[in-house]
């Protein structure tokens, strides 16, 4: 699949004129900790968004799971926001002593309302050894949560989640490496989880025939033909994503096809928005452009365009993202899609920041 141009003035950045810095929404840099992973965003009523970030110490460099998630509520499609707040849940492990923490992965509101926060529990000295997923659950709008599940029987990561049609997708690595964050045994693999009964339960529906050593990561998207679509990185090769689509909702696959992203990516996050697709990650690990915040844009979901870069690297290594499609909670103006990520303030200590896409 090859690069193709896609209309760039179809949206507005905010900030403008990337690249930039963002619009600063935790400083960490003040107080010398460090939001690396977990952005996890939801909007479960019409413009009230929860935003998830970690809130680490320089432990291990700062690229760590060392600390809890805190989260900022906003009530006004994310014009402004209240101040931080602790998920309890994650400070409860993280008191259990070192090297245990949790990384909220991603979030979403099913269709009956209940907000589902995807979780990465880890039990070993960092973020990466032996990481159990879970979740949790909450119907008042994230102010309680029911307690924790495991998701599925493995350790792993969750990569991406989504809601379409009534089910909940789930795209989990599924890896008991102690050392790895990808994939780098022979029963390694991705699944997809599913879930029919807005979150209380999930069941594996398939394993996806993607080539596993040296993957990870991974992302995936509804086209507009109604297929599911799945891109995951290979650190072997920054400028290829492996992909896969489903025609069944994920009963069944395609064979594995390649994409070209001409500034690299690494640790993709793809969304629907307005009459096409945005795709968004760090630069890679390699080259001279290496660790910037890259945002590629495609008509298709399948082709995309030469990129841009929304942040250049100063210092060490960012851009770990997510987004979510907000409404205006007086629906007089169309979604705008917010982009959070991190960025390097000192080799691996990390800020975040934001971006808006109208």
């Amino acid at each position: 699949m090859d690069c193709k141009d896609a209309d760039m003035d179809s949206f507005v950045v905010e900030p403008p004129d990337p690249p930039n810095q963002g619009i600063m929404f935790v400083n960490h840099a003040r107080t010398g900790r460090s939001g690396h992973l977990g952005h996890a965003l939801v909007e479960y009523l019409p413009g009230k968004i929860l935003a998830f970030y970690a809130n680490c110490s320089d432990f291990h460099g700062g690229h760590n799971g060392d600390g809890w998630m805190d989260y900022r509520r906003s009530e006004d499609g994310g014009r402004t926001w209240g101040e931080p707040s602790v998920l309890e849940y994650s400070k409860e492990i993280y008191e259990k002593g070192v090297g245990h923490s949790v990384m909220c992965e991603k979030a979403v509101r099913a269709d009956d309302g209940a907000i589902i926060l995807f979780n990465l529990e880890c039990k070993g000295k960092g973020w990466q050894p032996l990481a159990v997923p879970t979740y949790l659950r909450s119907t008042d709008g994230g102010f309680t949560w029911e307690p924790a599940k495991p998701m599925g029987d493995q350790p792993g990561r969750i990569w991406d989640v989504m809601v379409h049609r009534g089910c909940i997708f789930v795209l989990e690595l599924c890896n008991d490496s102690e050392i790895k964050w990808h994939g780098n045994l022979p029963e390694h693999h991705y699944g997809l989880y599913v879930s029919l009964d807005n979150g209380r339960t999930f069941s594996r529906r398939s394993v996806l025939p993607l080539a596993i050593e040296g993957r990870g990561y991974g992302t995936m998207a509804i086209l507009s033909d109604g297929s599911l679509i799945v891109y995951v990185y290979n650190i072997e090769d920054e400028k290829n994503l492996d992909c896969v689509t489903s025609q069944d909702g994920g009963w069944t696959w395609s064979a594995v096809q390649t994409a070209f992203m001409a500034k690299q990516i690494r640790n993709p996050q793809m969304a629907a928005f307005k009459d096409g697709f945005v795709l968004h990650g760090r630069s890679g690990n390699k080259g001279v452009d290496k660790s910037n915040f890259v945002l590629y844009t495609s008509r298709d979901g399948v082709s995309w365009d030469a990129g841009r870069y929304l942040c250049k690297a100063e210092a060490g290594w960012g851009a770990y993202s997510n987004n979510l499609l907000v409404s205006d909670p007086d629906m007089a103006t169309p979604k705008r899609l917010l982009i959070q990520a991190s960025h390097a303030y000192d080799e691996h200590m990390t800020n975040v920041l934001h971006w808006w896409l109208t």
